[in-house]
């Protein structure tokens, strides 16, 4: 008697309680779908952080005309008018991008040009 009141006392404080009972022999299945593999060469890597750059810029048109004058990525962001803050915003642009671990401050103070970034995230993604 008192192992069905507990055994009843205990179903009605779970969380299962409410749903309905499960058919015996029968076995829940859980799937997550995969992040789509994608494979970038040098080039795309650079192309798509200059975008990223872009558009943390908020479009600005002399960041714009600079990214395509000049397509050695050797821009430090500095010269594109980024501030700490900026830099903090586009690192975890890239992150999300690129699906990185989270960049240490170390990571972050490696950013002086365009160039240091797609290093890092070729090196990330090998």
């Amino acid at each position: 008697m008192r192992i069905a009141i507990f055994t009843v006392l205990a179903m009605a404080t779970s969380s299962y309680a409410f749903l309905p009972p499960m058919p015996t022999g029968v076995a829940r299945l859980t799937i997550k779908a995969a992040a789509p593999l994608v494979v970038l060469r040098s080039g795309e890597y650079s192309e798509k952080v200059r975008a990223i750059v872009l558009e943390n810029s908020g479009d600005d048109p002399k960041v714009a005309d600079y990214l395509k004058s000049n397509s050695d990525d050797a821009a430090e962001f500095s010269e594109l008018g980024f501030d700490s803050l900026d830099l903090v915003e586009f690192s975890m642009a890239i992150q999300k991008e690129f699906d990185l671990p989270d960049l240490s401050e170390d990571d972050l103070a490696t950013f002086k040009t365009l160039k240091d970034v797609v290093a890092l995230v070729e090196s990330n993604k090998k």
